[in-house]
């Protein structure tokens, strides 16, 4: 990878230094020709000699001690400077992993930072096989891009930044977005660019999935709290008491309004970005629109002898002490709680069993569910995973 990428910043050098190479070239191109004219006499060699300044015509005239003068600046200033001053400084990172997706054939493309990317590449990794990544937020990516991987940095919805991950030659193509209308804008310009390859598109509401699966986009639509809920609805059926769900994405909007339907089961939803849910609100589902950090928090609006499930649902990665610190005090002061807590770093499950609490991954789910709907050759089929 690294000799990959010093040719890549050494093309790119040669590419930014071309018209000054250019007028060198046709600078000693005039002085050449000059002394081929007025040294007839001379053999090619020597002539060549004269054109490099290394020998000096017996009777030079004033254009041959110009010439003589000029050509070591120009000389130092342009192959030296090049050499010693572009060589030796670090190109830009992002242009190089442009450049690095450019090239790419036979590849995944995964359009979208999210932890079930992360699976994704994992798997790309480990099965050696080429893939590239875009993304419009560069710090989220920024790991990647110093590590020398294919990173597209840019809004994936312009044509540009497609054909910069060379859409066209792409084996399978992975859209994990949380945005629809940036999923649709992708699925219809890729499927242009490519009306082969196959796409698949995170996408949450029934409506769009008939859409993307719809001629001519052809593509293969996933939920991935659809399939969480699966392991949801075992985990609250047939249960009694009350519930808090803590969270702000679909998912967490979904298992609020899955247990809201139980019979005689009141549900309070913590979230802090939304004053709504996607789903038509019953009496038995309440909304708080608050941060709950602490159990104070809870206890401001829930009765929590009543309550006997609590689903905590963040995922961004900086609120894992808030999540660790919370679910500490339900088990210390209410142990007759059970907790669920969404984890996405394998690395913390044991850290949040300690408190007696179960721990689910929805893209750890999502990853392998996806194994299951792509072809045997795809970079991330269970058969082609390491083990």
């Amino acid at each position: 990878m690294k000799l990959v990428n010093f040719f890549i910043e050494f093309r790119l050098k040669i590419k930014q230094y071309k018209l000054a190479f250019v007028f060198l070239f046709l600078f000693w191109l005039s002085g050449f020709l000059f002394f081929l004219i007025t040294e007839s006499g001379q053999n090619l060699g020597i002539i060549f000699l004269y054109s490099l300044t290394v020998r000096s015509p017996i009777d030079a005239g004033d254009f041959a001690n110009l010439y003589a003068l000029l050509w070591p600046i120009l000389l130092e200033v342009i192959v030296f400077g090049f050499i010693i001053g572009e060589l030796l400084e670090k190109y830009n990172p992002i242009i190089t992993s442009r450049i690095l997706a450019s090239h790419k054939k036979n590849h995944t493309v995964i359009i979208g930072f999210h932890h079930l990317t992360k699976r994704i590449i994992e798997s790309c990794l480990e099965c050696k096989r080429p893939f590239c990544v875009i993304e419009d937020d560069e710090e989220a990516v920024e790991d990647l891009i110093n590590a020398g991987q294919p990173i597209v940095v840019g809004d994936a919805t312009e044509t540009t930044n497609l054909k910069l991950a060379n859409i066209e030659q792409a084996k399978e193509v992975f859209i994990i977005v949380g945005d629809v209308r940036v999923a649709i804008i992708c699925t219809e310009k890729i499927r242009k660019m490519n009306p082969k390859v196959p796409i698949y598109v995170r996408a949450f509401e029934d409506h769009v999935q008939e859409y993307l699966k719809a001629h001519p986009l052809n593509a293969h639509p996933f939920s991935t709290s659809k399939w969480t809920m699966e392991s949801i609805e075992k985990w609250t059926a047939d249960k009694t008491g009350n519930a808090i769900v803590i969270g702000r994405d679909s998912l967490t909007h979904r298992i609020a309004y899955h247990i809201s339907t139980q019979p005689e089961r009141e549900v309070y939803l913590f979230d802090d970005e939304h004053d709504g849910i996607e789903f038509v609100v019953n009496e038995r589902l309440h909304i708080i629109n608050e941060f709950a950090r602490f159990l104070s928090d809870l206890r401001d609006h829930v009765n929590m002898e009543s309550v006997s499930q609590v689903f905590i649902c963040w995922k961004r990665d900086s609120e894992f002490d808030e999540l660790l610190y919370l679910t500490a005090k339900l088990h210390l002061r209410y142990p007759f709680i059970r907790v669920f807590v969404r984890v996405f770093d394998e690395e913390l499950v044991e850290l949040v069993k300690k408190y007696n609490a179960k721990t689910f991954s929805s893209s750890r789910r999502a990853f392998k569910m996806l194994q299951k709907e792509v072809p045997p050759d795809s970079a991330i089929c269970s058969s082609n995973t390491i083990k």
